[in-house]
């Protein structure tokens, strides 16, 4: 797979509001002086449980325009969520099954390889990067058994927010052929900021299931809206699968209500990673996230012009 990749830094030229840079082994957008997002192509440095976690290919931090910081990274409760990520659950690899969502187990990954800025204006930026899902036989050594093209798109929407568009498309590698076994939780997934618990902020999807009733439901899209220290904001998922993943949330009663959601297409049955198979060989998310509440009427119509436009 060829993937464009221009030059390690990036930055807009003088008065421009976006400015992008490659540091530190993460794509950075900042707009002004305020980080608001950030994707870790390289393993951490100096992860919290030791080198067993350290991840990469995920998005953290990610904000809204004011700066309120939407995402959270290895969080005490479970070490392996990273921000906005998407490793799968299990990958079955001839007869054997490998977990590649918790990585601290030695049995797989989804690692970042490659990444570049491809495109920066004042008000949109677009990365390109490759990532591997390996597995390991013998908790020592990895090999890569599926190649993934991800293409990050962020802009503006509107005045008062911002919008990601991600796309995800993945293939085994030459001579293997895996499948991607059904679970409870597994794919695209979003880790919420621990300011947001059951008493301060709401969950809805498109299908009318709130935190304690959405679980393993199909949606099309589902918002998160919360108290901040300047009014209030909405993290909203859209998901432009054919047939609605299957989602796995968190209810009141867990974490604290703390946020969480998984867009998964292997609720019901095991796929085979194959190009006809599109659940999981290809997939498209587009995040949106504002500075206000939005409700379902609008998540409806953004949906539907989303998807007017694929």
């Amino acid at each position: 797979m060829r993937i464009l990749l221009l030059s390690s830094m990036l930055i807009l030229p003088a008065g421009a509001q976006f400015k992008a840079v490659d540091q530190n082994g993460r794509l950075e957008i900042r707009d002004g002086d305020k980080l608001v997002f950030a994707y870790q192509h390289e393993p951490l440095a100096e992860p919290k449980g030791g080198e067993k976690f350290a991840a990469s290919a995920f998005i953290h931090p990610l904000t809204t325009p004011s700066g309120f910081v939407l995402t959270d990274m290895q969080p005490d409760d479970h070490l392996h969520h990273l921000g906005v990520w998407w490793p799968w659950k299990l990958v079955k690899i001839g007869g054997d099954k490998f977990v590649t969502w918790e990585l601290q187990q030695g049995e797989g990954r989804h690692r970042g390889d490659i990444a570049g800025i491809v495109k920066a204006d004042a008000d949109e930026v677009q990365m390109n990067a490759r990532n591997l899902v390996e597995i390991s036989r013998d908790a020592k050594s990895y090999e890569p058994v599926i190649e993934e093209r991800a293409t990050l798109h962020f802009a503006r929407h509107g005045k008062d927010g911002y919008q990601l568009d991600i796309d995800l498309a993945q293939h085994p590698v030459e001579g293997v052929d895996p499948v991607i076994q059904k679970y409870r939780y597994s794919g695209f997934a979003w880790r919420g900021t621990p300011e947001w618990t059951g008493e301060n902020s709401t969950m809805l999807s498109s299908g009318g299931h709130h935190r304690d009733n959405a679980n393993h439901q199909p949606a099309k899209w589902c918002l998160v809206s919360g108290d901040t220290p300047g009014g209030e904001a909405t993290m909203l998922i859209l998901s432009a699968a054919d047939t609605p993943e299957r989602l796995r949330v968190w209810g009141s009663n867990m974490h604290h209500g703390n946020p969480f959601v998984n867009f998964n297409p292997v609720v019901k049955k095991s796929l085979k990673l194959k190009e006809a198979n599109k659940p999981v060989s290809h997939r498209r998310y587009r995040l949106i996230m504002v500075d206000r509440e939005i409700k379902a009427d609008e998540a409806d119509k953004l949906w539907n012009e989303w998807m007017k436009g694929l």
